[in-house]
């Protein structure tokens, strides 16, 4: 797992406010483009988080395992791909829109699939909306900016465990 501000001076104050986004992408390049897109308009405040496998965001969501001591935040958006190591974004939405405390979190599956198999999969299993990753940086850029002004990435930032 790894936390990211990028540069931005956020008050402790205000991060005690802002709910996180968690980002689940193996590939490293990948996380870095889209965090990259969050931040470059210089709005985004929230802390990034980064977890490279399904199971290990599963576990960081319900607190199991590493993170089973963990004082954690429910993200206020997480930003899903569909190809990885462990369980995949399918098994991973599935499991999360299962478990009571975790399925209003809004989930957008960011991924290189563009099937109608796998995007109606993933608006079946409740995902809330489903990306396609452009080649471009410009057009990836663009897609992620408005995914962050759409879902209004500030929220009320409540303890996922207490």
């Amino acid at each position: 797992m790894k936390k990211y501000l990028e540069g931005l001076r956020v008050s402790e104050g205000l991060k005690s406010v802002l709910a996180p986004i968690l980002i689940v992408e193996d590939e490293e390049d990948h996380a870095r483009l889209i965090i990259k897109a969050l931040t470059e308009t210089g709005k985004m405040m929230n802390e990034i988080i980064h977890i490279e496998n399904g199971q290990e965001a599963l576990d960081y969501l319900m607190k199991k395992g590493k993170f089973v001591n963990e004082e954690l935040q429910i993200p206020a958006l997480i930003l899903l791909d569909v190809k990885m190591p462990m369980k995949n974004g399918f098994e991973v939405l599935a499991e999360l829109k299962a478990n009571e405390n975790l399925r209003k979190i809004p989930i957008v599956m960011l991924t290189t699939t563009s099937t109608s198999e796998d995007i109606d999969k993933a608006m079946g299993l409740g995902a809330n909306d489903y990306i396609v990753k452009p080649v471009k940086f410009s057009d990836f850029t663009e897609k992620v900016s408005k995914l962050g002004y759409y879902w209004g990435i500030i929220s009320d930032a409540k303890k996922i465990f207490s």
